[in-house]
């Protein structure tokens, strides 16, 4: 049987500054576009410890995020939860106590959901190519529709 609807968070991670907004942005898109009754969708400026918190009682959690791996601008990440906070992780955050610090802690007290799904988009950096707020523009809504897809799949299950 699924989770409820109210145990599900969906949380867009980032800051209201340049690429770093790119988490926001698809947590307003995924909020303002499509029907997701009971699923909290936030968006949290830089939210360290707090996301710890804010992950509490949740069945499952998607958390929305820029990284850098190196790979093209827009690509979009599903990330493996148990590989990210294990060490050796290729994918980091552009926060001082990030996402992947957040989710050892909360598995460090026993805090973690019953599911985490991170996503991320894949941004440049200062040598950024032209025309990469498009491409950003469209992986946005690439990321939104796809976590829509997944939680209303589950809703259905």
């Amino acid at each position: 049987m699924s989770a409820p609807l109210a145990a599900w968070r969906v949380f867009g991670i980032g800051s209201p500054f340049g690429e770093d907004r790119v988490g926001w942005a698809a947590a307003r898109l995924l909020a303002a576009q499509f029907s997701l009754p009971g699923v909290c969708v936030e968006a949290l400026d830089r939210p360290g410890v707090d996301l710890v918190a804010r992950m509490q009682g949740a069945r499952a959690v998607w958390l929305l995020d820029a990284v850098r791996s190196g790979a093209v601008p827009g690509a979009l990440h599903r990330l493996d939860v148990a590989r990210l906070t294990g060490t050796g992780s290729q994918v980091r955050s552009t926060h001082g106590f990030g996402v992947l610090d957040a989710l050892a802690l909360a598995q460090a007290l026993g805090a973690m959901p019953g599911e985490v799904i991170v996503w991320g988009i894949e941004i440049g950096g200062a040598g950024r190519p032209r025309g990469s707020g498009r491409v950003l523009q469209r992986a946005i809504g690439r990321l939104a529709e796809r976590v829509a897809q997944e939680i209303r799949a589950r809703a259905c299950a």
